[in-house]
């Protein structure tokens, strides 16, 4: 009986991180068709557009939200399978795009690698955020 008292907190500290957790995938899926714009406007913006700047900063901001997913995964006490695949996200988003994109400057093959492994991105975050399902109790 002493034990509940602390494991109340500590579980429903879980489940607000679970929910936290969920809610960052769908952020996360926001930011990805944002992305996705972002370099479509790049790709076709003439002399006076804006260029694929944005799409390069915005970036950043994807590989901030893959990161507090892994955070929230981790401190919500996920399986193991869920936070491997958060830390999948994240290398995938921050690493291997960011590889490609530089690549790509040289070599077209690595530009379209790029643009594939931003599909799979979206896919893995997809596939994560409907078995998260928002509750905790699916955990």
């Amino acid at each position: 009986m002493a034990d509940q008292p602390t494991s109340a907190p500590v579980r429903s500290r879980a489940a607000g991180a679970y929910l936290a957790y969920h809610r960052a995938l769908g952020v996360f899926l926001v930011c990805g068709a944002v992305q996705v714009f972002l370099a479509g406007l790049g790709v076709f913006s003439s002399g006076g557009g804006p260029g694929i700047d944005p799409h390069r900063w915005f970036a950043l901001a994807l590989a901030a939200v893959a990161l507090v997913i892994v955070v929230l995964a981790v401190v919500a006490r996920a399986e193991r399978r869920i936070i491997g695949l958060g830390v999948l996200l994240f290398v995938l988003t921050f690493v291997v795009q960011g590889l490609l994109a530089m690549w790509g400057r040289d070599s077209a093959w690595f530009g379209g690698l790029h643009a594939l492994d931003g599909l799979l991105l979206i896919g893995l975050a997809g596939y994560l955020f409907a078995s998260s399902g928002g509750s905790a109790s699916r955990r």
